[in-house]
Order: C-alpha cells, then sequence, then structure tokens
C-alpha cells in the first residue's frame, strides 16, 4: 500500500511536467489524417481525369481509324477494279465485290462514327462529312461496274453472279473501244474529281476531330496542371509536417531514451528531462533502482540455489551443465541409499538434515577441485568437475569413499547412512542427455552391489 499511494503522489508530481505525449499524439494523428485525405483526394481526381483523357483520346482515335476506313474502302475497291481492268483477272472482280458487299468498311465506319460521336458537338459535322465521301464513293461504283462489264463482254467472263454489272447495258460500245473505254472509266478525269471529292471530305472530317482535340488536350492540361499543383502543395505542407514531427520524435524521444539508454546501462540515475510520460517514467525508475539493486543479488541467489542446503539447485545446474564443455568433464550422480526408509522411521526433519549433512561433505571433499555440486532432486545430487581425465579416478573414489565412511557412522541424531555413486566421463560425442545415462546406468550398479558404492561408467568396480 506504501508503494502504491508513493507512485500516485509521483504521478501528481510529475503529471504537469513537460508537453503531453497522448496530446501531441492526437494532433499528430488529425494532421496526418487531414493530409492523407487530401492526397488520396488529389490522386482520385487526377486519376479521374486521366480516365477521362484516356477514354477522350480512345474514343477520337477509334473516330479518326473510322475515318479513315472510308477512305481504305474507297481506294481498296478503286485498285481492284482497275486491276481487274488491266488485266482481265476475274480474282479482283471477286475481291472488289468481297469489300462492297460482304466487309462494308464504308458502311461501318459510319455506323462507329454515329456511335462514338452522338451527343457530342462535332457529331453532325463529322457525320455529314463522312456521308457526303461515300455518297460520292457509291457514285464511283456506277463507273466501275461499267468498266467491269466492258471488260466481262470483252474478254468473255462470266459476271452473271454480280447483278450489279450484270445489268449494266454496253451495247452501245464498240467491240474495238471496249477495253480503251474501260480504261477511261476508272482512270479517266471524271473519276479522278470523285476520287478528290471523297478524299476531301474524309480530311474535313480528320481537321474536325484534330481541332476538337486540340482543344480538349488544352482544356484537360489546364485541369491537370490545377491537380498537380494543388497535390504538390499538399505533398510539400506534408513533407514540412514530416519534419516538424521527426525532430519532435528526436528531442521529445529518441535523444533522452538514448542518453537514458545510456545510463541505464551505466547502472547510473537517469538525468534527462523530454515528455511528460517519459519524465514520470524516469523518476519511477530512479526512484525503483535503489530497491532493485538491494535484491537483485537475494533473487539471483534464490533462483540458483537450494533453500535447504545452500547447493545450487535445478536451475543452477542446467545453466552450468549446457556451458561445461563435455568431453573434458567428470560426471558423479549421486544418491542417498534408502532414503525414504529415513523419512519414514526418523521423520522429515531428521531427512532435511541427512540432506544437509550430505550436502557439507560434499562440498568439504571436492572444493580443491574447483568441482560445482548440486542438489537435482530429493534425495538426488551432482558433482561435475570441468578440464579432468580418467587420471583422477583413483583419488575421485577415494573421496567418495570417504564421504560413505564418515556418513556411516552417524552423528547425534542422524543415523549412519550410504551414498551411491555413478561416475562418467564425457566424451567428444556426448551430449548432455547421453552423459547423464552413462552416470546414471553406474549408479544403477552401485545401488545392486552389495559391497561396494562406487561405480565407473565403464562398468569397473573400485
Amino acid at each position: 500500500m506504501v508503494v502504491g499511494i508513493k507512485m500516485v503522489d509521483n504521478k501528481k508530481k510529475y503529471q504537469r511536467k513537460g508537453i503531453s505525449l497522448k496530446l501531441l499524439s492526437w494532433i499528430i494523428s488529425t494532421f496526418v489524417l487531414i493530409f492523407s485525405g487530401l492526397l488520396s483526394t488529389s490522386l482520385i481526381l487526377i486519376s479521374v481525369e486521366n480516365q477521362k483523357v484516356t477514354k477522350s483520346n480512345e474514343n477520337y482515335i477509334a473516330i479518326k481509324q473510322a475515318s479513315n476506313d472510308v477512305q481504305l474502302a474507297s481506294d481498296y475497291l478503286t485498285s481492284q477494279v482497275r486491276l481487274f481492268v488491266v488485266n482481265a483477272d476475274k480474282e479482283y472482280m471477286d475481291l472488289y465485290f468481297e469489300e462492297a458487299n460482304n466487309t462494308q468498311r464504308r458502311q461501318k465506319a459510319i455506323e462507329t462514327v454515329h456511335k462514338l460521336t452522338e451527343g457530342t458537338a462535332i457529331h453532325d459535322q463529322v457525320h455529314e462529312s463522312l456521308t457526303k465521301a461515300v455518297d460520292e464513293s457509291m457514285d464511283l461504283m456506277s463507273l466501275e461496274f461499267f468498266a467491269m462489264k466492258l471488260i466481262c463482254v470483252d474478254e468473255s467472263i462470266p459476271c452473271s453472279m454480280y447483278k450489279e454489272v450484270y445489268d449494266v447495258d454496253v451495247s452501245s460500245v464498240p467491240a474495238e473501244n471496249r477495253k480503251s473505254e474501260a480504261v477511261k472509266a476508272v482512270l479517266g478525269t471524271e473519276y479522278g474529281e470523285k476520287k478528290k471529292i471523297i478524299t476531301k471530305n474524309v480530311n474535313d472530317a480528320f481537321k474536325i476531330v484534330d481541332d476538337l482535340i486540340g482543344k480538349n488536350t488544352e482544356h484537360e492540361a489546364k485541369n491537370l496542371k490545377n491537380l498537380i499543383f494543388f497535390q504538390t502543395a499538399v505533398i510539400f505542407a506534408h513533407i514540412v509536417f514530416v519534419v516538424v514531427v521527426i525532430l519532435l520524435i528526436f528531442f521529445l524521444i529518441i535523444r533522452p531514451m538514448n542518453v537514458a539508454f545510456v545510463a541505464i546501462e551505466s547502472k547510473q540515475e537517469v538525468h534527462v528531462h523530454a515528455n511528460r510520460e517519459f519524465n514520470y517514467i524516469v523518476d519511477a525508475y530512479n526512484e525503483a533502482r535503489t530497491y532493485n539493486e538491494k535484491v537483485k543479488e537475494k533473487l539471483t541467489y534464490e533462483a540458483e540455489h537450494d533453500k535447504l542446503t545452500n547447493l545450487y539447485n535445478r536451475t543452477g545446474y542446467v545453466s552450468l551443465y549446457k556451458r561445461m564443455r563435455l568431453s573434458r568433464a567428470l560426471y558423479m550422480l549421486i544418491d542417498i541409499d534408502k532414503f525414504k526408509e529415513i523419512n519414514d522411521k526418523y521423520g522429515h526433519d531428521i531427512g532435511d538434515r541427512v540432506l544437509i549433512r550430505v550436502a557439507e561433505l560434499l562440498e568439504k571433499e571436492f572444493s580443491e577441485d574447483n568441482a560445482f555440486v548440486f542438489r537435482i532432486g530429493g534425495d538426488e545430487f551432482t558433482v561435475l568437475i570441468e578440464n579432468t581425465d580418467e587420471s583422477v579416478d583413483e583419488t575421485i573414489v577415494e573421496r567418495c569413499e570417504s564421504i560413505n565412511n564418515v556418513l556411516a557412522l552417524g552423528t547425534g541424531k542422524i543415523p549412519g547412512i550410504n551414498l551411491s555413486f555413478g561416475i562418467a566421463h564425457g566424451d567428444e560425442d556426448d551430449t548432455t542427455d547421453s552423459l547423464y545415462r552413462k552416470a546414471d546406468k553406474a549408479m544403477y550398479k552401485a545401488k545392486k552391489s552389495q559391497k561396494n558404492h562406487v561405480f565407473y561408467e565403464k562398468n569397473h568396480i573400485f
């Protein structure tokens, strides 16, 4: 309760000392949301405008392509009829009518332009120009049919499958003039003038579309420029805001934390002031530091030592065992024979005194070897000796026997007892588990022996 009251008093003492991170985080969050909203809005507007420009350009390209198809179709028909007149090859007439009756690029182009320009300012003008071009191209077909009929008659080429040609009357043209009249029909002045009219109307449609593209491009470029300027201003303001936030973080958090870290690492008091919350933590740390220093040694000792015997406990055993070089280690596993009977007969108090007595003797006998003595279970002890080899086995066994000789006599209320020792040396291939198993196996044999209570890992009885 005293600690709790003191912490509350400290909070009251330091809550007005420095800038509040809570308030600052709310301010920063608000500005982040504002800038994020502005940037998102600008990106959406630019994206919409870009899509609008893209769609417009795609429509204009499609309109110009359709307009160009009128010219291409007309020129294609002209080339096929002229080739037919010159070569008298029926294949050219077939190609002509494939375009005129099936492909029909001129008619489809008119439909496409009508669909793409419907509702726009250029619809009527473009549609009118292209319609004139198509009409003129259709008028040319009468001359083309006439020329083809002359060649069919002159060259005896069947044309009954093409009614437009078959129905043309060429009886008034003398036989000797059929070829020349056919050539005149598709290469003469009248034909050429009509082709010029077609080209002019298609070019007029192009010009109308190009003018509109120019106007729209200028308008859309202005809109994009304004949006980009707005976005640039938002980004610049956001950069300034980020710089300010970075400076605040550095002076209110990072720099004080670095100073605090240096002080904490050197185990000194922290003397730095920053934001309100950090100041409170610093003061709380300084206050707790003194107390923690006092309990640290006690906690560390209790964590690794057995309360009854003051030997290393299992926690200390695991920690040291894992760091030990097993190939040069001697491992002893020790167990009190018939310890349960002692507890049952004399009581647990005497049993505890037996454990204490065993711990004292183990530490006394092996202290000169820089050995580690552990109590790892109820009546189970372990001795670990580093940097040793089998040359010390005889000495180790003598000490074990000496301990048993002393314990066998008993003292005061402590009855005579025996310890079973299982001894193992570590090899290069040993692990903590395998070394334990070897010692455990040796101790098991020691317990089974009627005379000896010390066994070596290779089943050699000392």
